[in-house]
């Protein structure tokens, strides 16, 4: 009984067989009952996918460089800052020592640097400290020379202590009555000077407030304006002469001030010290100068001829570079107490607050050049050396759903990193179209294109087979499957290019062939 069922159940598929292939190849089968897509002609990208993470161009970390008491913060979260721009200070009253005295370093480096870069003021210093040793030793091997110098010394110190003596006199002592009187009569002819001639322009003035029908034949107003313009200007001259006279009359009145008698007596004193010096100089030299200030003398005059040689062609390069170093070092040290920005960004991370005490190395700010976004995607080894700068890229994000972003390969690294025994390449990509929504630290889902063609006729992948060592596809022509061998170009998820063969645009491809059609993958 069983041998029955089995053997017409093998009758009945094999009749079911017969029949869909008989239907097949006789056309009676319609398109609505088969997977077809019709051959046409398109672009086709080949990529690589790739996972990686949103990063900003240049970021950066920024702590403190000494310690201190934080004094002012101008920044805050979201701030858009310039390179060089102070993010924040400390009071420089609790700055260590070693930067307070800094200061003092950076003066004497920037002076000591001057100098070396003024090379013609200095030569021509050294220059005449040469010629000023070589006239010293000339000089002190003269000693009649040496001597008149030293006696016309002593002659002024003598001459500057007598015009000390009489000013201290003059000063200190009341003036005599004869010199009263004199003052007192000049101040009285000065008075009645200017006096008089106060009454000629008052003469002048009603003369000139007269009617001008009253005036005699030889007057007229023009006449007695040039008078007046004239006692006028008298006037300024005898109104300043009786000024001088009050002045001089009243000074011999007042008793001499103690200051001005004390600066004289002190001036006295120092032209009298300069005296005694004058004569013991001339004395030193009265039978010429000793061996051992000759020897000193051309001692000096061999250090002065030394440092000639070295500046005459200019300044020393090394000394210039140890200079610069010394000033760059000092600037360092004072620019401690202080938190640059190091390059244009916006500020990501406010960690400092005025009034904080704060140590070397304590966290400030975090700082982001936002103007370009970067995704470090993670390539794997069979792949990368598809990758090449410039290649073009198309990014999705988790968090952005509805919108896809391009890109291009900035970078391709030479050394890949292992992470858990598999081994991936970090390959940058600039993000070409960002905006507000793309933030730092977001997940991106990329495909590198690392190949394309334009207008170029393309098959389904899942429609291609192997049949007698050929690929090919099955076109439906007539209602009949026909296979159509291929030659095959480049290959993408989905799509193959046909480089020569039978196929045409407009061909309607079997997506699932006859069965005794071997399967295919892509091209190889």
């Amino acid at each position: 009984m069983k041998r029955i069922v089995v053997i017409v159940a093998v009758i009945a598929i094999a009749a079911i067989g017969w029949f869909a292939l008989d239907r097949i190849r006789t056309g009676i089968t319609s398109r609505d009952e088969l997977q077809t897509e019709t051959a046409s002609l398109g672009d086709l990208n080949v990529t690589v996918d790739a996972d990686g993470v949103v990063r900003s161009n240049q970021s950066a970390q920024l702590s403190w460089q000494t310690s201190g008491i934080v004094d002012q913060v101008g920044v805050s979260l979201g701030d858009s800052v310039s390179t060089g721009q102070i993010l924040a200070s400390l009071d420089k009253t609790t700055l260590p020592q070693g930067v307070i005295l800094a200061q003092a370093d950076l003066v004497n480096a920037q002076r000591t640097l001057e100098d070396l870069q003024s090379s013609r003021t200095r030569s021509a210093q050294v220059q005449q400290k040469v010629e000023d040793a070589q006239q010293a030793l000339e000089d002190a091997l003269n000693p009649v020379g040496i001597q008149a110098d030293a006696r016309q010394k002593l002659a002024d110190a003598q001459n500057a202590v007598d015009e000390a003596d009489d000013t201290y006199k003059i000063i200190s002592k009341p003036p005599p009555q004869a010199a009263i009187d004199q003052a007192k009569a000049n101040l009285a002819i000065a008075e009645r000077i200017i006096n008089t001639t106060l009454k000629n322009i008052e003469r002048i003035n009603k003369k000139l407030r007269k009617d001008e029908s009253a005036y005699l034949f030889f007057e007229s107003r023009e006449f007695y304006k040039k008078i007046l313009d004239g006692l006028e200007n008298k006037r300024i001259r005898d109104q300043r002469q009786y000024e001088d006279a009050l002045n001089k009359y009243n000074s011999l009145l007042e008793p001499p001030d103690p200051l001005d008698v004390l600066i004289a007596e002190g001036n006295v004193t120092l032209k009298k010290a300069e005296l005694q010096q004058a004569q013991t100089e001339l004395e030193r030299v009265a039978n010429g100068l000793a061996p051992g200030e000759i020897a000193v003398l051309q001692a000096q005059l061999a250090d002065a001829q030394r440092e000639w040689e070295r500046w005459k062609d200019g300044p020393d390069a090394g000394e210039i570079t140890a200079a610069q170093a010394r000033l760059a070092a000092a600037q360092a040290t004072l620019n401690k107490d202080r938190i640059y920005a190091p390059f244009d960004g916006v500020i990501t991370g406010v960690y400092a607050k005025v009034g904080d005490i704060v140590d070397a190395g304590d966290q400030a700010f975090k700082l982001d050049d936002l103007s370009r976004l970067l995704v470090d995607a993670r390539v794997s080894e069979i792949d990368i050396n598809k990758i090449q700068v410039g290649q073009p890229a198309i990014l999705r994000f988790d968090s952005i759903p509805d919108k896809q972003y391009t890109g291009k390969v900035v970078a391709v690294p030479v050394v890949g990193d292992t992470i858990q025994d598999v081994v991936s390449y970090k390959v940058v990509i600039e993000i070409t179209d960002t905006d507000g929504n793309v933030r730092p630290g977001m997940t991106a889902s990329t495909k590198i294109v690392t190949n394309s063609i334009q207008n170029a006729l393309l098959v389904p992948n899942r429609a291609l087979r192997i049949s007698d060592g050929e690929r090919v596809v099955y076109v439906l022509k007539d209602g009949k499957p026909l296979p159509v061998p291929l030659k095959l170009g480049i290959t993408s998820d989905t799509y193959t290019q046909v480089l020569d063969g039978g196929l045409n645009a407009g061909d309607l491809i079997m997506l699932s062939p006859p069965g005794n059609a071997s399967g295919f993958s892509g091209a190889q």
